[in-house]
């Protein structure tokens, strides 16, 4: 008799196990029957149109810009090849922005007759100028202006941004450098090769 009782315990306690395993499992074929939660997309975000932007001023009134000639420039007019670099610092923005300072390389290249002469002679350059941030803007300028100021002579190049950074704002350039400088190496017997002097750039941006 208790073999008996013992054996149906048994029996009626898998029983019960079975049903639970089988309770708990279509429990979760339930979940996963379900559809997923609905997610929000955030509007796409439309690219910045450099169009749209205001007004802007950049100023960087300290720098220094380098330029070496091989073989040296004379009065004489020969092929030239001419490299160097201007680097600018204590940028300052309106509106304030990151840009802090600027560099302006200027790759080795030939210039085909040339001579000391042209040093004075307007001309259209086509400059990349390197913001510490990482911007670059693409600089055309189409007039130089040159003024001898007593012992300096002065060069002021304008020009507009053609793209990147600042795009559509007018640039100024200037480079200053010794007459003295020019004079002498235009005179010596192996010509100038090197000029070095301080440098400024100024973008400004108006109302449109």
């Amino acid at each position: 008799m208790r073999r008996s009782l013992l054996a149906a315990v048994v029996v009626l306690l898998s029983a019960l196990a079975l049903t639970s395993t089988f309770d708990v499992s279509a429990g979760s074929g339930e979940e996963e029957g379900r559809a997923p939660p609905r997610v929000r997309l955030a509007a796409p975000t439309e690219p910045r149109d450099e169009a749209d932007e205001g007004p802007v001023v950049v100023t960087c009134p300290v720098g220094l810009s380098q330029a070496s000639y091989v073989p040296g420039l004379s009065e004489r007019s020969k092929d030239v090849t001419v490299a160097g670099a201007t680097t600018l610092s204590n940028c300052v923005t309106i509106p304030a922005s990151a840009v802090r300072s600027a560099s302006l390389p200027r790759e080795s290249g030939l210039l085909e007759a040339f001579s000391c002469a042209d040093l004075l002679t307007p001309r259209t350059v086509r400059q990349v100028v390197r913001w510490n941030t990482g911007e670059t803007s693409t600089v055309v300028f189409s007039q130089s202006r040159e003024l001898a100021q007593g012992a300096l002579t002065v060069f002021t190049l304008t020009g507009t941004v053609e793209s990147g950074a600042f795009s559509r704002a007018t640039a100024i350039w200037t480079v200053t450098y010794l007459n003295s400088d020019i004079e002498k190496g235009c005179a010596s017997p192996g010509g100038l090769i090197w000029l070095s002097g301080p440098s400024t750039l100024e973008l400004i941006r108006p109302v449109t």
